[in-house]
């Protein structure tokens, strides 16, 4: 379990929202709000679960994100390794006619992504549409490949090129040569699979990832002062504190100092804007 401080940030920003809207629940927001998303494509990210950096900011540009869906292969793609793969997949995600699969029993794992190897669980599907692995089998390919066991993933190599027999002739994993993928091309994807499974994120990971990060820029959209005053307190005497109060000023938020009569304990959003805390 990860402890998240965007969590708390969340949680106080629900806590100022409810001061003048008793009701508002954040389980029920839209999950498909345009404005949001809107926001996101312009780069407008500060605050926002995973999506503050610079480089992030610039894929969100190029991608104009529609959906969580979208969220959740930002989080997975931006990491070494799969980084690479960025500017393909953005290609691919605006031209569905440039998606290209190496084999076609590829495109069932590989549909939702635009031909590219995104999550830990494409690469067991993988394993199964391509070369008949069971699931447990596959499984120990895709831990194999993230810790980077070299014995074990050439003992797979073969296993998922030329299957396994019994003694007997009985075919216990057909592999994928036996189900009409041809050596080369079959070697090529165990290379790609094997090149980034070592750093894929499994996709249950990711989507709750992209769903603080939905959510964090739904309150940033839709309730500014609410959501830059729990994030300022949220990092009090740090560095990011003064940047975040650069910030709400960029945002046209006045960041107002302590008052006895309007202050909480941190910073508090009101009508005039964010109130130092005292």
């Amino acid at each position: 379990f990860l402890g998240l401080r965007n969590l708390t940030v969340i949680q106080d920003t629900v806590n100022h929202i409810r001061r003048h809207q008793p009701n508002f629940d954040i389980e029920k927001i839209p999950e498909d709000d345009p404005a949001v998303f809107a926001m996101l494509s312009r780069g407008e990210t500060d605050g926002v679960f995973q999506l503050e950096s610079g480089g992030v900011r610039n894929v969100l540009i190029r991608l104009k994100p529609t959906s969580i869906e979208d969220l959740t292969a930002v989080t997975s793609l931006y990491r070494p390794g799969p980084m690479e793969s960025i500017p393909r997949y953005i290609e691919c995600r605006h031209h569905p006619e440039k998606v290209h699969y190496r084999h076609p029993l590829l495109e069932p794992a590989l549909r939702s992504t635009y031909g590219v190897i995104v999550y830990q669980e494409q690469v067991t599907r993988i394993c199964r549409d391509l070369a008949g692995y069971s699931y447990g089998q596959a499984d120990l390919v895709r831990r194999a490949m993230a810790k980077k066991k070299r014995d074990v993933m050439d003992a797979e190599r073969k296993r998922f090129l030329y299957g396994i027999t019994s003694p007997d002739g009985k075919v216990l994993c057909p592999g994928a040569i036996r189900n009409g993928v041809d050596e080369e091309t079959a070697t090529a994807i165990f290379d790609e699979m094997e090149s980034f499974a070592s750093y894929a994120f499994n996709k249950s990971h990711a989507a709750a990832y992209a769903l603080i990060a939905y959510r964090t820029a739904y309150l940033r959209c839709h309730y500014p002062k609410e959501f830059m005053a729990a994030n300022i307190s949220s990092v009090m005497g740090y560095d990011k504190a003064v940047e975040y109060i650069s910030v709400c000023r960029n945002m046209g938020i006045s960041v107002l100092p302590p008052d006895v009569n309007q202050s909480r304990l941190s910073f508090t959003p009101t009508e005039e804007g964010i109130r130092f805390g005292l």
